[in-house]
C-alpha cells in the first residue's frame, strides 16, 4: 500500500476508531445497553467527562453487586480498568 493509501484511510476512519483503544476491549461490554462506542442505547456515554463516568462507575462498585446490573458489572472490573473504560467513552464525540 503507498503511502498516499494509507494517509487517505486513515484519513476516513471514522471517529471512533481515532480515539485510543486502551479502554475499548473493555467497554465494548457495555456496549450492548449503552450503543455501540457509548451511542444509540440508553443512557449514551459518549462524550461524558471521565471524571464524572469514573465517579459513577466507582460508586457502583461500592455498593452491593446483588442490586442493581450496573452494580455487578463495575465489581468485575479493577480500578485501572474503570479509569480506562471512563477515559475511552470520554475520548469519543457526543451523539
Amino acid at each position: 500500500m503507498s503511502a498516499t493509501m494509507l494517509a487517505a484511510a486513515l484519513w476516513l476512519q471514522p471517529a471512533w476508531a481515532q480515539v485510543p483503544n486502551e479502554g475499548r476491549l473493555l467497554a465494548s461490554n457495555c456496549f450492548q445497553c449503552h450503543g455501540t462506542n457509548g451511542r444509540g442505547g440508553f443512557d449514551e456515554l459518549a462524550g461524558e467527562r471521565k471524571s464524572e463516568l469514573l465517579h459513577k462507575l466507582n460508586e457502583m462498585r461500592v455498593k452491593s453487586a446483588r442490586s442493581h446490573i450496573m452494580n455487578a458489572h463495575a465489581h468485575g472490573y479493577s480500578s485501572e480498568q474503570l479509569a480506562l473504560i471512563a477515559d475511552y467513552f470520554s475520548r469519543l464525540p457526543k451523539p
